[in-house]
């Protein structure tokens, strides 16, 4: 038996609270910065993180922290961001029935 189209939402909805902030590692240190955006269109969740023109170095590491302060997903990265315009980093989920 397959879970219900109100079990897929509920699940969908809980992952989309779950998540409570960003992270990123530039230096070889840890910086929080909050969820700029989410997104929820059909069984694609989005996450949002975006570092403004006040952030410049190089940045090996952006993540995904839940609600009990763990990361949930982390992307490996290597990018120098200037001073001169900002970064959105996106984390895209895709929850399907089958």
């Amino acid at each position: 038996m397959a879970i219900t189209t109100n079990g897929h939402t509920k699940m969908k909805n809980w992952l989309l609270s779950f998540i409570k902030e960003g992270q990123y590692t530039m230096g070889g240190k840890k910086y929080k910065t909050p969820i700029f955006k989410t997104d929820l269109t059909g069984d694609v969740i989005t996450f949002y993180l975006y570092l403004d023109d006040s952030v410049s170095g190089n940045i090996t590491r952006f993540e995904l922290i839940d609600k009990d302060g763990d990361t949930f997903d982390d992307q490996p990265d290597n990018i120098t961001k200037p001073n001169i315009n900002g970064l959105l980093v996106s984390f895209k989920y895709t929850l399907k029935r089958v």
